[in-house]
């Protein structure tokens, strides 16, 4: 039997967001790790739902951090999804994460997304 992959709102970067430009897409949601009580050092995972791709040979999903809420500094690939490759893809957040977090959507033309931080993956 699966693992039951735990969601929660508060810890949601896109739900079902619709994604159509080739630039950095922002997720809907920036998820503030302080406020929901993350632990320093704790491993934070997550994971991405693709329902929808078309023209694209990859999507790279980023992640921006920063120390106040805009999210400012260069991006880190945490996962890249092929073309047409619907389906559950997981990644875990670079242990020098700071509060705000952010994903970034590239390479994109026509892709739905819902992509989260959970308690268990797999």
């Amino acid at each position: 039997m699966a693992k039951q992959n735990l969601a929660d709102f508060e810890l949601l970067f896109s739900n079902a967001q619709v994604i159509a430009a080739t630039a950095n897409t922002a997720s809907t949601n920036e998820i503030d790790l302080g406020g929901v009580g993350m632990g320093e050092g704790t491993v934070i995972k997550g994971i991405i739902n693709v329902t929808a791709i078309s023209g694209t040979t990859s999507v790279k999903v980023c992640h921006k951090t920063s120390a106040s809420v805009a999210a400012t500094d260069n991006p880190t690939t945490l996962v890249t999804i092929a073309d047409t490759a619907t389906g559950q893809y997981f990644f875990t957040l670079p242990q020098n994460v700071s509060r705000y977090v952010k994903l970034f959507y590239t390479g994109v033309t026509s892709t739905t997304v819902t992509a989260y931080l959970t308690a268990e993956v797999g």
